[in-house]
């Protein structure tokens, strides 16, 4: 490991085991609670990037950013029919229309979905993934 990971590393704290082991929990609940209603959940945030469905993690840090959250992943086609659009400034394309379709009314779902389960789900406000959905018990 370089000098600069090991410098990142050591400066990003781990929420206590007593926290970590909650937050598995409610993922493990919020997950079931996806698959009852028919969703493909993912839990491995590092599996490749073909996978489709919910994907819903435990981020461990103990700070804002740590928590339970969950997103919506499309067809890298779509994506990538979206992302050329977007490129060439054809913004109502019909790929690009369907796209924004597709991620604002499954971001939409997924929260209604939780919250009808008991779950407090809301936008993470993350300005780098702008459809990431935080997950409370």
């Amino acid at each position: 490991m370089a000098k600069w990971q090991q410098v990142i590393m050591s400066e990003i704290k781990k929420a206590s085991e007593t926290e970590i082991a909650e937050r598995n929990d409610l993922a493990d609940r919020a997950a079931e609670a996806l698959t009852m209603a028919g969703f493909a959940v993912h839990r491995d945030v590092n599996q490749p990037s073909d996978v489709l469905g919910a994907l819903l993690w435990v981020d461990a840090t103990d700070d804002s950013r740590g928590g339970v959250f969950v997103q919506w992943l499309i067809d890298s086609s779509l994506s990538q029919a979206a992302v050329e659009s977007a490129q060439k400034g054809e913004m109502q394309s019909p790929a690009f229309r369907h796209f924004s379709f597709v991620t604002e009314h499954m971001h939409a779902t997924l929260i209604a979905l939780l919250g009808s389960a008991g779950f407090q789900a809301r936008d993470a406000d993350d300005d780098m993934s702008p459809y990431l959905i935080r997950i409370a018990g």
